[in-house]
This record gives structure tokens, sequence and C-alpha cells, in this order.
């Protein structure tokens, strides 16, 4: 059985960048084996109830501005594949996903965490989207729904564990603020203790505010956890860019 993943995806162009992140996360992939198909969540593709991207979809989707040149030209190799598209439809039929047939590129909280991951990935992806509307504990029930696909997949969620852009420092290496580092802090402890009430009542996490102005990028990690029996996560990336940004990543065994 395959473990499942929440990855802090940070700015588009972390990916070409020499960061600890980007060697922290090679070192874990070499521990992940080789999966029949990778299934993905991604912060930037929200949806009202749970869609699933089109089964012909290969192309990269640059839902970005103002970045480097480099990263507009940026390529990378997915695609979804039918035939475990409706095995996955199948598995999952209580949800009743419906497949969008408009969504046929994959958005950048897919690749740029699957290219930090795996370099060149041979295996198919397919993408579901976020369901906003949720309660924390249907997103909980969604992910161990999911965990029925962990025989043949690798499950990954992509969020940030931070996610204020309004505040953030253009520096890389800024001091980080202190409102930043206490949730952080406090994510990490409700991890390694496995404390599902903290995650159930999130929005009492201290600063869970100004971390996440809107919250997109802190919800697939609830689907992530629901993917685990004892709430429990092993920390595999610790690093605070832009003074508030959180690169934190995790592993779930189940």
């Amino acid at each position: 059985m395959f473990p499942s993943l929440f990855i802090s995806h940070g700015a588009p162009n972390t990916i070409l960048k020499a960061t600890a992140t980007k060697n922290n996360l090679r070192n874990i992939q070499k521990r992940l084996g080789k999966p029949k198909y990778v299934v993905i969540i991604s912060a930037h593709w929200v949806t009202p109830t749970l869609e699933m991207i089109s089964p012909i979809s290969h192309e990269l989707m640059y839902d970005f501005y103002g970045f480097e040149k480099e990263l507009y030209e940026f390529t990378y190799e997915l695609s979804s594949n039918e035939t475990i598209s409706l095995e996955i439809l199948e598995k999952l039929s209580a949800y009743n996903i419906t497949v969008s047939e408009k969504r046929k590129s994959f958005d950048h909280g897919v690749w740029t965490v699957l290219h930090m991951l795996y370099e060149s990935l041979t295996v198919p992806v397919v993408q579901l989207s976020l369901p906003i509307h949720y309660t924390p504990q249907a997103l909980l029930d969604l992910g161990k729904a999911l965990s029925v696909l962990r025989e043949d997949a690798l499950l990954v969620f992509s969020g940030s564990v931070t996610h204020n852009l309004y505040d953030m420092n253009p520096s890389w290496k800024a001091s980080v603020k202190e409102q930043a580092k206490i949730f952080n802090d406090c994510v990490d402890e409700a991890l390694k203790e496995g404390n599902i009430q903290t995650f159930q009542e999130y929005r009492k996490i201290p600063y869970f505010k100004y971390n996440h102005p809107t919250e997109e990028h802190f919800l697939p990690l609830l689907i992530a956890l629901g993917t685990s029996r004892d709430y429990k996560a092993e920390i595999i990336n610790e690093e605070m860019t832009y003074s508030n940004i959180s690169m934190s990543s995790y592993l779930f065994k189940g």
C-alpha cells in the first residue's frame, strides 16, 4: 500500500531554485516505489462539488503571472487515462463525481509538485477537484474513501500550510513572521499527536485567518489527514519562505 502525501507547493518558481524542499521531496520519492497511477487534488481547482479532470488531459496550465520567462517555457509530460479514470469513478461511485470535459489541463498546483517529486513521471495522473463546500468532516470522509485507491495509487494533496500572499516578504530567506511560525508549529504538533479535533475545528488554530485569508490552500490537508487511520503524519519537509509561506509537507502511512 502506498502512503499519501500533503505537499505545500509554494510559489510556482520554486521548481527553478536549488532548495531544501526540492531535495527533500526527491529523497522521499525514493521511498515510495512506483505507483500504477497518481491521484492528486490541488488547491488551484476549486469546485462546488467533486469533479474529475477529463480522461484525455495532457497539457499544463500556466495559471500565474509575473514570473520568470523560463517558468512559462517549462514543460513536464503528464497525461490522464480513460481506463483508470473509469476505475476510480466505480470505486468512488457514492460521491457522484462529475467528469469535467472542459478541464483538459493540469494547474500549477499539480505539475510543480509532481516535478519536485519526480524528475519525470511515466504513470497516468488523475486530478480531482477540491469541493469547497464540503464540511471539515466531509473532507476527512473523502480522504477515507480515497484510501481504497492506495493499493495501486499514490495520493497527493497539494496546498499550503500557510498562504498569506498579502503580507509576504519578496526575499526568499526573509525572517519568519511570528504569526506564521506559531500557526505552522501548531499544525505540526497536531499531526505528530494525531489530534483530529484541531483539524475538525481548524479555524480555532492561532492565527488561522492571518495565514489563510481564503481557505482553499489549507483544505487539501484535511483530505490527506482522512487517509490516515491514526491521524498522524511524518514531517518530510520544513522550510519557511518569503517570511510567511510554509513549505511544510507530510507523509501519511495509513
